[in-house]
Formats: C-alpha cells, sequence, structure tokens
C-alpha cells in the first residue's frame, strides 16, 4: 500500500517544525535560566560540545527534515513512483531519535563541562561528562548511528521511488 507525497511532505514537514520549535526553546532558555551558556562555548573545550548539539538540531532536525519534506513530495510526483512506506516511516523514526538524542547529549555535555571550566575546575570535566561517551560506543555514537541509519534508509526510500510506479 502507498501513501499520496503530500502524506510524507506533511509528516516530514511536521518534524522539521518540531525542531525548530526546539531549537527556539534550546535558544531562548539560557536567556531566562542561565545565561552563562555564552560563555561556556567562549571558554572552548568541552563547552563548544553544546554548540555542536544545537547545530545538529539546526541542521539535522530542522534543515535535514524540511529538506525531506521536499524531496518525498517531489520525486514521487515527478517520476510517477511510490513511496516504500517502511524505508520512510524508518527515515521519520530512526532519524528524529538519532537527532534529537544525539542534539540533547551533546547539549547537556557541553553545558556541564563548560560551567565547570568556568568554574575552575577543568579536571572534573572528564568524570562529569564521560558518560556520554563511554563505554566505546558511548550514548552519543548510538545516537549518531541512528541518526545517520535513519538519512541512509531516506535515501534509498528515495531513490527507490525514482524507479518508476512501483516501490
Amino acid at each position: 500500500m502507498s501513501t499520496q507525497p503530500e502524506t510524507w511532505a506533511k509528516r516530514f514537514g511536521a518534524m522539521a517544525l518540531i525542531n525548530l520549535l526546539i531549537s527556539i526553546v534550546w535558544a531562548a532558555v539560557p536567556v531566562f535560566i542561565d545565561n552563562r551558556i555564552s560563555r561556556t562555548i567562549a571558554g572552548g573545550s568541552a563547552g563548544t560540545w553544546g554548540y555542536l548539539g544545537f547545530l545538529a538540531i539546526i541542521i539535522g532536525g530542522f534543515t535535514g527534515f524540511a529538506a525531506l519534506a521536499s524531496l518525498y513530495y517531489i520525486i514521487p510526483k515527478v517520476t510517477g513512483g511510490n513511496v516504500n512506506n517502511v524505508l520512510a516511516w524508518l527515515n521519520l523514526v530512526l532519524g528524529e531519535i538519532g537527532i534529537v538524542g544525539l542534539s540533547a547529549l551533546l547539549g547537556i555535555a557541553g553545558y556541564t563541562g563548560g560551567i565547570l571550566i568556568l568554574q575552575g575546575k577543568a579536571s572534573e570535566v572528564h568524570a562529569a561528562i564521560k558518560w556520554v561517551v563511554e563505554p566505546t560506543p558511548g550514548p552519543i555514537a548510538v545516537f549518531l548511528v541512528l541518526a545517520g541509519l535513519g538519512a541512509l534508509l531516506g535515501v534509498i526510500a528515495l531513490l527507490l521511488t525514482f524507479r518508476g510506479k512501483k516501490a
């Protein structure tokens, strides 16, 4: 059973908007709760992890899902092919879990490490944030693999759509 291109475009578009809201909250919260966040990023070292997490949710979560929404709409319309629903669902779910998990862990580790550095406790940073990278593979790596797998399955779903009427 196939779905209309509009259905997948709406699903990915909705996820892009949800991720944009997450990004807005992420950017606004430090203004009201703890405005030292900019100093943790400027301080370098572990503090920059938080910035990378923010970029991940903006680039992968918002921009990536918005681009996928466009592709899931355009490719079936132009080629007349049908989207493989199983691969598209896996793209959506694994991609979202991976991006949000990766972003959250990088953000928490960056904030925690950055604050410790600002407090002059640089020697305690590794012990405080090692849970996100250890044991190998750590949780960050697991979420990164999930996001990558979701993206790969989405590319496969879209390439299969190019084949024509049958997905």
